[in-house]
């Protein structure tokens, strides 16, 4: 079977993927979840495929006609407004399922999966839905329509608008976070990841745009050297990539040992873990605001997720303290990256680096209650990193800079944007009773319990310091001295649909930190 046959049968799986000749020895309870799951994914599949298709003919036939562009743009409101409510259900309801499971979900996955070995769709396939899969999904499409607001009339693509290129990368995202084949996963995840660099270079500010995608792009493509290879050993050796299949397999030591170390390797560089860094600090100073929202609200959350999969699968028992090592490593150097920023948006990519390093910490853990405290605080940092880099984007239009000697005294000529701040900080810093706060309450209890004193006490240390860092420098943007009033400086308040961004983003935060309460 070629490439082309298997990634032609996982999308003809899932969109016509029914339930009629399967074999399900589960609960009633269990029965309906996978059914939903089945539902809930040929209802966005069919709303993304509807959106896509009437969003191309819109712009190839009919450009010039006012009211039809109208009614087509508030269509693409409402039934993404759906899509986004059937998704956040189906998100809530898994994970309240995988916390009442817990580690009995595997045994049930295999159950299922053996007793449907006759039916082809589920080697490529999965009912069960993933809370990490769905919170990516989320992230895909909230990240996604703040680009669109902020590329404005910009067409990336002559012969293409800007709303399809947005719905084929949704499209993609759903078939990654719902195959159970490795290689659609990877393949799936490199392309949404390398167009990217086309987005960054199309639409960079300065000459530097260049060197900054070659990073990005040399980089990324080492990554997925190694991931590749991973994968072509596995098919070589046991003539299958299904997830499910591979992970009843005992891997001898050697094979775990490298397995691991490449898909680390592979990964790691795109989450980003420091020493690996590099390339997103530079794309994103040169890169304009509506991909720095994409690549850190949703493709580095991506990435995690295909690496905890792989993590999942391929765990080597000698490697697991060096990894937790890394993990904390890469979140002190992103914590003293902090200190030194004069830059903005560098100090908020050093922020991402810092939080993911914190998060891949927990994850590693495999603790329950973290885990799926991980998946929010992953949701949530998607749709905070896209509510900093919308506010740099403002500031950035009034100021006419990033820079944070510059942008002080916002208090004074803008009062309107200095409580949008203080909410950033005040879930940056773990504000009591939000999801932050939640987690390393959680991981302090655990650790006490499995006298892992001394990391603790290294993780809350290098996270206050981070916390210490970040306020200092918004402190200074909103109470420091205001710059004398110049022409430079453009005094006009948030508009309206700036406001309706910010508080709409500022509603999902919200409602997220309730969710937490009743997992």
């Amino acid at each position: 079977m070629t490439l082309t046959d298997i990634f032609s049968s996982t999308i003809k799986s899932i969109i016509h993927f029914h339930t009629k000749h399967l074999t399900f020895n589960f609960s009633p309870e269990i029965t309906f979840f996978l059914k939903f799951n089945v539902a809930a994914c040929n209802i966005s599949l069919a709303l993304i495929v509807f959106l896509m298709t009437i969003n191309l003919l819109t712009f190839w036939f009919f450009k010039k006609i006012n009211l039809f562009n109208f009614i087509i743009k508030y269509l693409n409101l409402l039934l993404t407004t759906i899509l986004l409510g059937v998704l956040m259900v189906k998100f809530y309801i898994t994970l309240k399922i995988e916390s009442v499971l817990g580690s009995q979900l595997l045994t049930l996955k295999l159950q299922f999966f053996k007793a449907n070995l006759h039916n082809p769709y589920c080697e490529l396939y999965t009912l069960f839905s993933s809370s990490f899969g769905d919170a990516v999904i989320i992230l895909s499409i909230v990240a996604g329509l703040i680009c669109l607001e902020l590329l404005g009339s910009k067409n990336l693509f002559q012969t293409v608008n800007n709303g399809s290129i947005f719905y084929m990368f949704t499209f993609f995202t759903i078939i990654m976070c719902s195959t159970t084949n490795l290689l659609i996963l990877f393949l799936s995840f490199e392309f949404i990841f390398l167009p990217t660099v086309y987005f960054a270079y199309t639409l960079g500010y300065t000459k530097k745009i260049d060197t900054a995608s070659r990073m990005l792009i040399y980089w990324t493509l080492f990554g997925s050297f190694l991931v590749l290879s991973n994968l072509g050993y596995l098919y070589y050796e046991y003539k299958t990539l299904n997830y499910l299949f591979l992970i009843q397999k005992k891997f001898s030591n050697q094979e775990l040992f490298f397995l691991f170390l490449n898909f680390l390797l592979g990964f790691g560089i795109k989450i980003p873990l420091a020493p690996l860094h590099f390339w997103l600090l530079k794309i994103h100073v040169e890169a304009p605001t509506a991909f720095s929202i994409y690549l850190s609200g949703f493709l580095v959350k991506s990435a995690l997720y295909c690496f905890y999969m792989f993590f999942l699968l391929f765990l080597h028992d000698n490697l697991y303290t060096y990894i937790i090592i890394w993990a904390i490593y890469s979140l002190i150097i992103g914590t003293l990256g902090l200190a030194r920023q004069v830059d903005i948006k560098k100090l908020i990519a050093w922020a991402t680096i810092q939080e993911m390093s914190f998060i891949l910490t927990f994850l590693l853990l495999k603790q329950l209650i973290l885990t799926h405290t991980c998946i929010l605080f992953i949701l949530l940092h998607g749709l905070m990193s896209s509510y900093m880099f919308f506010l740099i984007d403002i500031l950035q239009r009034r100021y006419k800079t990033r820079s944070l000697k510059y942008i002080t005294g916002l208090n004074t000529y803008f009062p309107e944007l200095t409580k949008y701040i203080w909410f950033l900080i005040l879930l940056f810093s773990g504000f009591p009773l939000t999801i932050k706060f939640f987690i390393e309450w959680s991981l302090i209890t655990l650790s006490l319990e499995t006298h892992k004193l001394i990391l603790v006490i290294t993780l809350i240390a290098v996270n206050f310091l981070g916390v210490i860092f970040f306020c200092q420098k918004f402190f200074t943007i909103l109470y420091g001295v205001p710059p004398k009033q110049d022409d430079e400086i453009e005094f006009f308040e948030i508009s309206k649909k700036e406001k309706i961004i910010l508080q709409l983003l500022l509603v999902w935060i919200i409602c997220l930190n309730l969710l937490m309460y009743f997992i």
